[in-house]
């Protein structure tokens, strides 16, 4: 007969305790020593009380009670330790895995850190400005730059202030203009701002040109200066401005009469200036309608008040403008020098004026007077 193996449920013979493979198994894991095969016809057969005595030359069996407790414990052990392994490889590679882990994010933003750090000095040197260093220092006060970022700041401070101090006594606008462009976050920026903005229109209308009067405009509105005078600046540029279509030999025509009547205004040639002068005049300067007679005469008195008094007036041709009225008069605005003094030669010129002359179609001045410069008329 056979029965079915405890542990593995395969078919053993009736005498042995388990089939052939589990009780090689159990020898060679665990090292028990299996019992041979029992003979339960002769245990049956035997008294009870010879069951219970042993012979000394015989050897005694194990008990299936005994077999199967050594069995279920071995093999309750094997598991446990294999189990215990598991669990112990397992534990292992998940502390592996969180170690590598910590240490990947530990290391990733240590990297983060100095290349953020690195692109903030790299802006900084770029930069090469107080603020841009102050960012570097404040950002990383144990930075590795740290101390060459002070340095830095410190020289351009130094080098800053310096730059202004020469600006206080010096007129030339490209150090001006130098200055912005290297510092542009100084606290002295509103002050250079200011300084070359006047420099600007004091240039603009020395030259007193629509041209540059344009220039100064165009500066302030790109920003480049505060533009404290682009109003005065629009508005001598619209008188000098030319809209009207240019005539060649209608210009031409129009300038030789502008430089023969100012050039005999400052020679005081009365005769060549009657040649200019239309009968009737409406406004000369600062008197209204008169004669051309009486204008003569009043110039004749007012020299022989000041014999040593003498104005000689510089019309920029290039620079004149003009227009046409309906009843064929033509309106013209031309920039001015005037040179002040004497028998001696000039003592003082001043620019920045503007003659407004307006003529009949005969080409003879009908109304003359003047825009002075900039604060003059004020």
């Amino acid at each position: 007969m056979s029965s079915l193996c405890p542990l593995c449920g395969k078919n053993k013979s009736e005498e042995a305790l388990f089939c052939d493979e589990c009780e090689k198994k159990i020898r060679n894991e665990y090292e028990v020593k299996m019992p041979g095969r029992l003979n339960f016809a002769e245990n049956a057969s035997q008294p009870v009380a010879e069951k219970g005595v042993a012979s000394s030359e015989e050897e005694v069996p194990i008990l299936d009670n005994e077999v199967d407790l050594n069995i279920d414990n071995a093999d309750s052990f094997s598991r446990k330790h294999k189990h215990g392994k598991r669990k112990g490889v397992v534990f292992g590679c998940v502390l592996l895995v969180c170690m590598l882990g910590a240490f990947s994010f530990v290391y990733k933003q240590h990297v983060t850190r100095q290349t953020q750090e690195r692109i903030i000095w790299d802006a900084a040197m770029g930069a090469n400005t107080v603020n841009g260093y102050l960012a570097y220092m404040n950002e990383y006060p144990n930075g590795k730059h740290f101390a060459e970022a002070e340095a830095k700041m410190k020289a351009l401070k130094d080098r800053e202030a310096a730059a202004w101090e020469n600006l206080k006594t010096s007129e030339n606008i490209t150090e001006f203009q130098d200055f912005l462009q290297q510092y542009p976050e100084s606290p002295y920026r509103s002050l250079v701002s200011n300084r070359l903005d006047s420099l600007m229109w004091i240039d603009a209308y020395t030259a007193n040109t629509a041209q540059r009067y344009s220039e100064y405009m165009v500066a302030v509105e790109s920003g480049e200066l505060p533009g404290n005078y682009y109003h005065e600046a629009q508005k001598r540029f619209e008188m000098l401005f030319q809209s009207y279509p240019v005539s060649t030999e209608e210009s031409d025509k129009i300038k030789a009469v502008i430089e023969g009547f100012y050039g005999a205004l400052s020679d005081e040639d009365y005769n060549k200036l009657a040649e200019y002068l239309a009968p009737k005049v409406y406004r000369f300067f600062n008197k209204g309608t008169d004669s051309r007679d009486n204008i003569l005469k009043g110039l004749q008195l007012a020299k022989a008040k000041n014999p040593d008094s003498a104005v000689r007036f510089i019309p920029n041709l290039d620079a004149l403008q003009y227009e046409k009225t309906p009843d064929d008069r033509v309106r013209v605005n031309v920039p001015l020098v005037k040179q002040y003094g004497g028998e001696e030669g000039p003592t003082r010129t001043v620019s920045g004026y503007i003659g407004h002359i307006e003529m009949d179609g005969g080409g003879h001045v009908v109304s003359i007077y003047e825009t002075k410069p900039y604060g003059a008329e004020r």
